[in-house]
């Protein structure tokens, strides 16, 4: 049974035909939302950062929200192979009691950050000049910002039917935050909306930039007044770019898009609305490499790993259930390693991208 499917858009398809699937053709990556979803993928992040793409000569632009974020901070250090080890032993040590509170997920995440990215480290993800790092976060506006519960609740609750009616209404609620390491924002003109706000990232303010690009409302508390950015209240990048809504566009090359699906909703939001998913447009250039349904549901649950894993399983029973899920998440990296080297069989392999 295979596990890893892979979706082309038609660009990506004709450039990855023409010239071959190599770490050169590589020009982004993309890192979604999606919490412990992540652990799905951890052998192909170890594999695609830590062995293919350190081959790759060019500048690659990284960008990711919440715990995509996180992994593409971890792939733009010179070492991601010895990092996203740091970062898997750190992750295992979040203790049920850690999720008690929105402070208490704070303090552990913040915990973990200190843990693996120490300042020496970040100072190396900072000054890679191989990588454009962006990590992306949302700045609240109006009653989001609120300090009370009451009144954020309320403005979250107006933000998602606004969000049903226009997607672009989120703009009343959120601006789009984006902290970039290169010179300039990636692909800077095809996501100005949302009145993004740009920020050079600073290694002092890294921790905090990744904490404010997963504080999901009500579950971990904001970030408030990141070093370097406009005042304010900044969470969850998740909000406005949960799989990304972008249409990346480089004169050559691919974007490649690690991903748990198959495809993209656009924001946070839009969960709730099936309709809603990027369509062609958005994926013309974009190569996601996905597990596949049938071996996900091989899986213990028949589900890969989710939020609810914190409050549902006690502390050993997920670690195991994680565990298994990465070693059996190996297998879309050893399929891809292959692939790699038949690329008629890659070609063949190639799904054409939803319209």
């Amino acid at each position: 049974m295979q596990a890893l499917r892979l979706v082309a858009g038609n660009t990506a398809r004709k450039r990855i035909e023409q010239e071959g699937l190599t770490p050169g053709l590589v020009r982004m990556v993309v890192g979604a939302s999606g919490g412990p979803k992540w652990l799905i993928l951890r052998g192909l992040d170890d594999f695609v950062f830590g062995q293919w793409l350190g081959a790759a000569p060019q500048k690659i632009d990284m960008v990711g929200s919440s715990i995509g974020a996180w992994r593409m901070a971890i792939a733009s250090h010179p070492e991601p192979r010895r990092m996203f080890g740091e970062f898997e032993r750190a992750y295992f040590t979040f203790r049920k009691e850690d999720g008690a509170t929105p402070k208490a997920v704070s303090e552990a995440s913040y915990r973990i950050l200190d843990e693996v990215l120490s300042p020496a480290e970040r100072e190396a993800i900072i000054g890679n000049a191989r990588r454009n790092l962006n990590i992306v976060a949302v700045r609240c506006e109006g009653p989001t910002a609120s300090d009370h519960r009451f009144v954020e609740g309320a403005g979250l609750l107006a933000a998602a039917s606004a969000n049903a009616i226009s997607r672009a209404a989120l703009g009343k609620f959120f601006r789009r935050a984006v902290f970039y390491t290169g010179e300039e924002v990636a692909c800077s003109e095809l996501w100005q909306d949302f009145g993004r706000i740009d920020v050079k990232l600073r290694s002092s303010s890294l921790n905090d930039t990744l904490m404010a690009s997963g504080s999901i409302p009500f579950v971990v508390d904001p970030v408030k007044d990141i070093e370097g950015a406009p005042a304010g209240v900044y969470r969850d990048g998740g909000v406005i770019d949960y799989h990304f809504d972008v249409p990346w566009s480089y004169d050559s090359g691919i974007v490649l898009y690690p991903h748990f699906y198959g495809a993209l909703t656009p924001g946070w939001f839009d969960k709730a609305h099936k309709k809603r998913r990027a369509g062609a447009n958005v994926l013309d250039q974009q190569l996601i490499l996905a597990p596949r349904e049938e071996f996900v549901a091989t899986l213990p649950g028949g589900k890969i790993p989710d939020r609810k894993n914190f409050a549902d399983m006690e502390d050993e029973d997920r670690w195991i259930y994680w565990r298994k899920v990465i070693d059996e998440g190996y297998r879309m990296a050893d399929e891809f390693a292959t692939l790699l080297e038949k690329p008629g069989v890659l070609m063949d392999r190639l799904e054409a991208a939803p319209e």
